[in-house]
């Protein structure tokens, strides 16, 4: 089981690039901070990334920013150069060939549920990756898709769309590398043999009758040494964590299927209708019929 896209596949993670735009100095252009998640890559040229109160950060040709929701932001060619609305540059579309010249991917990311919200609680405002840090196939990656945007092929949209999505792969693995603290709790315990084996399990087969002594038998581990490891290395504990991935699998099923509330509970490891209903509302607010009905109503 590869956690991680498994994760992402059950937040529906997925990008769609919204512009490419060739800039000439002096050049800005203005982000609202409303998207869950943004995406820029900057192909060519340098720039900056100028967010208020936040001291300016300098870009070079290659570097990926996520942005989540917040204030507004601009990238910029210098700082303190105002930024034109993102959606007036777009109409407006690329400047003249000149020199010094930038050319700037934008992008945004979809993010769905639980899964999706503690995906993105697990990033700051501003994730920077410099293309001297990237790993040698996330280069390769942003190569790829600094020639697909250059081009005007058929099909370009898709392919950008899907090396977009590529890239949040990579750039999420070096972010957690160099802030393993923000990186999610599964994502810390796979470093850990034994723990790692287990989350595997659970995410495989979360509707499993899974005990402590099954899980710590799983990660080859006395149950107090594993109940306690568990804790300090994922930050919750292992009943805890199993019931929010199987509340995850649950709402997925309520929001996506016609299953009955029966059959759901079934599918992620109740026993019971009742069982599965009161750790429902206990974690949501809600029994999950009312909630799929609230939650349908709104989308």
């Amino acid at each position: 089981m590869d956690v991680l896209s498994d994760q992402l596949a059950r937040a529906q993670a997925r990008g769609a690039v919204f512009s490419t735009l060739r800039r000439t100095a002096p050049w800005g252009l203005r982000f609202r901070g409303n998207r869950p998640l943004t995406a820029h890559v900057l192909l060519e040229g340098s720039g900056w990334l100028d967010a208020e109160g936040e001291e300016p950060v300098a870009l070079a040709a290659g570097d990926v920013v996520l942005a989540t929701e917040g204030d507004p932001y601009r990238l910029v060619s210098d700082p303190g150069v105002a930024g034109e609305p993102i959606a007036d540059a777009r109409r407006r579309g690329d400047d003249p060939g000149g020199s010094p010249g930038a050319r700037i991917l934008c992008g945004a990311h979809m993010v769905e549920g639980s899964v999706g919200e503690a995906l993105l609680g697990s990033l700051p405002r501003f994730v920077l990756i410099g293309a001297a840090s990237q790993s040698a196939r996330h280069r390769d990656a942003i190569s790829l898709l600094a020639r697909e945007a250059a081009s005007d092929g058929l099909g370009q949209q898709v392919l950008l769309d899907r090396l977009l999505d590529l890239n949040l792969v990579y750039a999420l693995r070096a972010w957690w590398q160099q802030d393993e603290r923000r990186a999610p709790g599964w994502y810390r315990g796979l470093d850990h043999p034994g723990l790692a084996r287990l989350i595997q399990a659970v995410h495989e087969r979360p509707q499993h009758a899974w005990t402590l002594e099954s899980m710590a038998q799983t990660a080859a581990m006395s149950r107090s040494g594993f109940a306690a490891t568990f804790k300090d290395v994922v930050g919750q504990s292992p009943a805890r964590y199993l019931t929010e991935l199987r509340m995850g699998h649950a709402e997925d099923a309520l929001l996506r299927t016609d299953a009955t509330v029966s059959a759901v509970a079934t599918s992620v490891g109740y026993g019971n209708e009742f069982a599965f209903s009161t750790a429902f509302r206990r974690s949501h607010g809600l029994p999950p019929g009312r909630w799929r009905t609230a939650r349908r109503g709104t989308v």
